[in-house]
């Protein structure tokens, strides 16, 4: 037989009145499932499931949960099915007796009883079948809740139960308080203790460079912040104990406190069995990045080797070997955390993949001119067009190359000043590397002057080889050489060309040299008309000897 529930004003109506309307929702439930039966290709359905279904409800006594309500009764929605129940609760409180609670079977689920009244019923659409609950299940636990929160309400309404309570919560207040000062006392000494040995040991431990860099006061925090963390952190945990077991002394806070301890025990417990879970994901990736530092360090041996001379390789030279190295052992560490990344805790949360989605976005917007940079300053390492100490010229750049890097070339120049070149522009742009061939015989070194044509061509290389021999820089294992590169409208174009041993002087010899050519030219009364020589002028523009050291000029 089903039994039916109806409640007026929290109570059960127990009137002649009740009866009849009971009889006929009993009959109008009984007509309604003939005529659903009767009906061509309709299935019969409950009838609890009858009509829209509305939200599931919680219901509470004393604060404490008893069970889900989901399904509706009779068109009785679960907020009013829970509403009614705690109106029942209240007039069998009030009306007292042992408040037993037990269960009864019946043809849609289990009904719950109190002292033999009727409470509630668990139906078969209260319960959550992927979950595998059974109504059964259910009601077994919303008994024990039930019977846990009758007994708070009785000890709620007996006052002589609430004076332990009440002292027991005066002790933990003491005695969370006696914690909060022992805590802010060993704080206090823990700080002052720290702070006198980084004022001791801030000369040995921090280098003067590093106390400019980070301030006098930097070790003296790095060892003061994780103390006062940690009394933070102290003081919090006494905090959160002392209000935990205040709120589990007494009956109406009593679900509160234990949701305060039940939360920290399950994050306690999910922080340890996730460090458990990590342990042996971080074992293998320790260990692959153990095994990787060895071979990175077998690698800058050996090209430090190489470096040094002590390892002839063949593909390989001096200046190439450290960017080699570096080159390598870059991708063994790529390589390295390629491997290890599935096993480093937290990789596959949702958070870890937006911020390497973020890093990768920046790096891909951001980093092509740096690639740029980097693939250029490896074709000019690889190619060997220029090495740290040749004298070079870099479009209008001329000096000596300090370093050739990933993204720049460092040059110093003649005027003592460093320019740096980025290794995109070197690679696009003509180098003229004046060392390396200079240990065969010198670097041929030009320099021109027009001369008209009445002026014999003899003479003009004679003097131009006579100017030569008195420069002291030139070498002489090749003798200097005179050209005649070009026969123009009012001159001809002499190139006289001279070689030095050390190319960072040709600066200095050109200047020697040009003062001796104009030398000659005045002592065999030649004029210079270079480079704009049009016509002879009226008068030779010569400066003869008696004149060359003019004052402030001396011999």
């Amino acid at each position: 037989m089903t039994t039916i529930e109806f409640r007026v004003a929290g109570a059960p109506v127990a009137s002649r009145h009740a009866s009849w309307v009971a009889l006929l929702w009993l009959c109008c439930g009984m007509l309604a499932g003939i005529a659903n039966a009767a009906g061509p290709n309709r299935p019969a359905e409950p009838a609890e499931s009858a009509g829209p279904q509305h939200e599931p409800a919680d219901l509470t006594i004393a604060n404490r949960r008893i069970f889900t309500l989901r399904a509706d009764a009779f068109g009785v929605a679960p907020e009013v099915r829970v509403d009614s129940i705690r109106a029942t609760v209240a007039v069998l409180v009030d009306r007292g007796g042992p408040l037993a609670v037990r269960t009864a079977p019946i043809a849609d689920g289990v009904a719950v009883l109190v002292d033999g009244s009727l409470l509630f019923r668990v139906l078969d659409g209260d319960v959550n079948r992927e979950a595998g609950e059974t109504p059964e299940a259910v009601a077994a636990e919303a008994v024990r809740n039930l019977e846990l929160a009758f007994a708070e309400l009785r000890e709620a309404r007996d006052s002589r139960a609430l004076l332990p309570a009440i002292g027991y919560s005066l002790l933990a207040t003491l005695l969370a308080g006696i914690a909060l000062w022992l805590v802010w006392r060993a704080q206090r000494w823990a700080v002052t203790r720290l702070q006198s040995y980084a004022q001791s040991k801030r000369e040995s431990l921090l280098p003067t460079w590093s106390r400019q860099l980070v301030g006098p006061s930097a070790l003296e925090r790095l060892l003061v912040v994780p103390a006062r963390l940690l009394a933070s952190l102290l003081v919090l945990l006494v905090l959160y104990d002392w209000l935990g077991f205040v709120l589990k002394r007494f009956p109406f806070t009593r679900p509160w406190g234990e949701a305060l301890f039940d939360n920290l025990f399950a994050v306690l417990a999910k922080l340890a069995t996730g460090i458990a879970g990590a342990l042996p994901g971080l074992f293998f990736a320790a260990l692959i990045f153990y095994l990787t530092r060895v071979l990175t360090r077998a690698v800058r041996a050996f090209f430090a080797g190489v470096e040094e001379g002590r390892i002839p390789v063949a593909w390989v030279d001096d200046v190439t070997a450290r960017p080699t190295s570096r080159l390598i052992n870059a991708v063994i560490w790529l390589f390295a955390f390629v491997a290890a990344y599935p096993y480093i805790p937290g990789t596959s949360s949702e958070a870890f993949k937006g911020i390497g989605v973020f890093v990768g976005l920046m790096l891909s917007i951001g980093s092509s001119g740096i690639v740029n940079q980097a693939v250029s300053g490896l074709m000019l390492m690889y190619t060997r067009a220029m090495r740290p100490g040749e004298f070079v010229k870099i479009g209008e750049t001329e000096g000596t190359v300090k370093s050739v890097g990933f993204v720049n070339t460092r040059i110093e120049t003649l005027r003592h000043e460093e320019v740096s070149i980025p290794n995109a522009v070197v690679a696009a742009t003509v180098t003229h590397n004046y060392s390396r061939l200079a240990g065969d015989g010198g670097v041929s070194v030009p320099t021109k002057l027009t001369i008209g044509y009445d002026a014999p061509w003899r003479q003009v290389q004679s003097m131009l080889l006579l100017a030569a021999q008195r420069t002291q820089a030139i070498a002489r294992e090749v003798p200097p050489r005179v050209l005649q590169t070009a026969l123009l409208d009012f001159y001809v174009e002499y190139t006289l060309l001279v070689r030095i041993s050390d190319p960072t002087q040709r600066l200095t010899m050109l200047g020697e040299l040009h003062g001796h050519i104009q030398d000659v030219f005045n002592e065999h009364g030649v004029q210079i008309m270079s480079p704009n020589y049009e016509a002879d002028p009226a008068e030779p523009k010569l400066v003869p000897p008696e004149k060359w050291y003019p004052p402030p000029a001396q011999r």
